[in-house]
């Protein structure tokens, strides 16, 4: 039998006046609330724009697919 999953990603931007602050707070209640919802993350992702400086942050999560 195979085991199906489903995947979804979030992208979580910095905030700021430069766009390079991050909310730990925020992102942790993001990372609850998908868990909540029977998500695991999986990976996270940072993307890099000039110097290495941080443009966003993709989450990726899956499941238990509820398709079949």
């Amino acid at each position: 039998m195979t085991t199906n999953y489903e995947y979804k990603v979030i992208e979580v931007k910095p905030g700021g006046f430069w766009g390079t602050v991050l909310a730990p707070e925020s992102i942790e209640a993001q990372l609850n609330e998908m868990a909540k919802q029977g998500w695991e993350l999986v990976n996270s992702v940072d993307v890099n724009h000039g110097h290495g400086a941080t443009s966003k942050v993709m989450f990726i999560f899956k499941r238990l697919a509820t398709f079949s």
